[in-house]
């Protein structure tokens, strides 16, 4: 399937769901206040934590709000565009119902994520963003730095792990019917990343850069943008990243080839 096929798949796929939801606005509107009130939890404590106390060692507050901004863009990035495809894929196999997916003249995977899309995601991305702007703004961060341009090519790499997530679990539902406890598992592991992995111990650290880099989502972004960026770094951060990536396409074609009409 082209890329010009999957984006008129994914345009279709918005339309559809934002009709949907406009159809009831009341009910959407809620929905989004209720994420946005959520995202915001965590900023609201960190102010109230660093007046009353210094805080994370090495970490101010406005770094911090940079940091949780951060993570809800990621996090909202991939809640937005893959959030759906695992749990579509897991409830299609466990009902026998993956053919419909086999038959159509595209490419399987590539149509799974063009039509996982949640629209409530979109108010988790605004929170960041405005998260971002404010802490940007109170450091004296340019939007027009150097460090800029490679936090957003982090923040990419944060994205594609997220989808490297999402195909990862949904391969493995090809495997184990009643893998849905696997997405419980990882939002488990994700609350890991909701704080610097310079407050955890080098083994922490190097599983969440290495082996899982889900440490791309937040403070990888925020040291590039903070600290500054170094050959080092940037190849710590994005070969495991790819490598994932791979790995987790090579997990989906070869499982798929597993599947069986009777559920897998």
């Amino acid at each position: 399937m082209s890329l010009l096929k999957f984006f008129r798949i994914e345009k279709r796929t918005i339309g559809m769901a934002l009709a949907g939801d406009m159809a009831y606005k009341m009910n959407f509107y809620l929905k989004c206040f209720a994420v946005s009130l959520a995202d915001l939890v965590s900023p609201v404590l960190t102010v109230l934590i660093y007046s009353a106390t210094l805080g994370i060692p090495g970490w101010t507050m406005h770094e911090l709000l940079l940091f949780q901004g951060t993570l809800m863009i990621v996090f909202g990035l991939g809640h937005t565009f893959t959030i759906v495809m695992p749990y579509e894929v897991i409830n299609n196999i466990r009902e026998g119902e993956f053919d419909k997916y086999l038959i159509k003249p595209f490419n399987v995977l590539l149509y799974l994520l063009a039509e996982s899309f949640y629209m409530e995601g979109l108010a988790e991305i605004a929170v960041g963003i405005i998260t971002i702007v404010y802490s940007m703004a109170t450091i004296g961060i340019s939007f027009l730095s150097f460090n800029f341009l490679f936090y957003l090519a982090m923040i990419i790499a944060g994205f594609a792990m997220q989808i490297g997530i999402a195909i990862l679990i949904s391969s493995l539902a090809f495997l184990v019917v009643k893998s849905d406890a696997l997405m419980h598992l990882y939002f488990k592991i994700s609350d890991f990343v909701r704080y610097p992995l310079s407050v955890y111990t080098f083994g922490i650290q190097f599983f969440f850069t290495f082996l899982l880099p889900i440490g791309v989502s937040s403070f990888y972004p925020s040291i590039v943008l903070l600290r500054g960026v170094s050959p080092k770094l940037l190849l710590s951060v994005f070969l495991p990243v790819i490598g994932f990536v791979i790995f987790s396409i090579f997990l989906w074609n070869w499982a798929i080839k597993s599947y069986t009409s009777a559920g897998g």
